[in-house]
């Protein structure tokens, strides 16, 4: 997926090879050092999303409703294309921007981290919910 260099969506600087979560030291993004965010194929953030970490306190830093409503270019397709919104089924709180050609999704800083973590309040509600469908 990532031919080449890319740059931010968000702060047209270059974005660069990190590994977010040392659990899963295979999957791969490219992240800002500026806005924090990352760009990930689909599947690697499938992997990331089921890698929850479960939490007292939740403290989430996702960026406000109106930056996540703005329109983003894919940083690996050419032509550009526009990246289309989605709400994680993580976190609906959570709007990632998708590229329908490609498979890579864009993460603004703080949401990857927010979809990664729960707070007990939740993930005792999952738990019920997964043992009253048995």
């Amino acid at each position: 997926m990532y031919l080449g260099p890319m740059n931010c969506p968000r702060c047209a600087v270059p974005l660069v090879d990190v590994t977010p979560d040392l659990a899963l030291p295979d999957v791969h993004s490219l992240s800002c050092p500026t806005c924090h965010g990352h760009w990930l194929a689909q599947k690697d953030l499938e992997r990331l999303e089921q890698d929850t970490e479960v939490r007292w306190l939740e403290l989430r830093h996702i960026p406000p409703p109106e930056l996540q409503a703005e329109l983003l270019t894919c940083p690996a397709c050419t032509p550009a294309r526009h990246l289309n919104k989605i709400e994680s089924h993580a976190d609906r709180k959570v709007v990632l921007d998708a590229c329908e050609h490609c498979h890579g999704v864009w993460l603004d800083g703080g949401e990857l981290e927010a979809i990664q973590q729960k707070g007990v309040i939740p993930a005792l509600f999952d738990a019920v919910r997964f043992l009253l469908r048995r």
